[in-house]
């Protein structure tokens, strides 16, 4: 294991005492996998996969670009992490657009680097004919 892993999992653990996290892992010989569950009902998981050369993160569908190893320090990969973290668990919203009641578009609004970033994902095919909605998904607490 690289400083780049032991990186990861030092950040992770200290976000998920933070928060009051319970994320779920998987801790193997080239990779961890780490999920963090939805916080609330209208919420959304994430999950980031690990390995010597890269963390990879994912949810419910969309997934963003990775933290590479030729771009990324270790460092720099934990304070990024703290970004995107902090911003799933306080700010971020998940949008999901569907055809026919099938997902084809994922939009993640999140901090990044100090700014907020909108990452999209989608398909190629899906029904473009079919019935359009949109669900909105948020690990926000209410504020009071």
């Amino acid at each position: 294991m690289n400083a780049f892993r032991e990186t990861f999992r030092r950040t992770v653990e200290e976000l998920a005492a933070e928060y009051r996290l319970e994320p779920r892992w998987t801790r193997g010989g080239d990779r961890d996998v780490v999920v963090i569950p939805k916080q609330k009902l209208e919420g959304f998981e994430v999950r980031f996969e690990c390995l010597d050369y890269g963390v990879y993160a994912s949810a419910d569908g969309w997934h963003g670009a990775p933290w590479d190893v030729t771009i990324w320090e270790a460092e720099q990969l934990a304070e990024s992490l703290r970004e995107f973290i902090s911003s799933v668990m306080v700010d971020a919203v998940l949008l999901v657009y569907e055809s026919n009641g099938k997902p084809y578009k994922w939009v993640l609004e999140h901090q990044f680097e100090g700014e907020r970033v909108r990452d999209k994902t989608g398909l190629f095919f899906f029904n473009w004919f079919g019935r359009r909605g949109q669900r909105k998904y948020s690990n926000a607490q209410p504020k009071i």
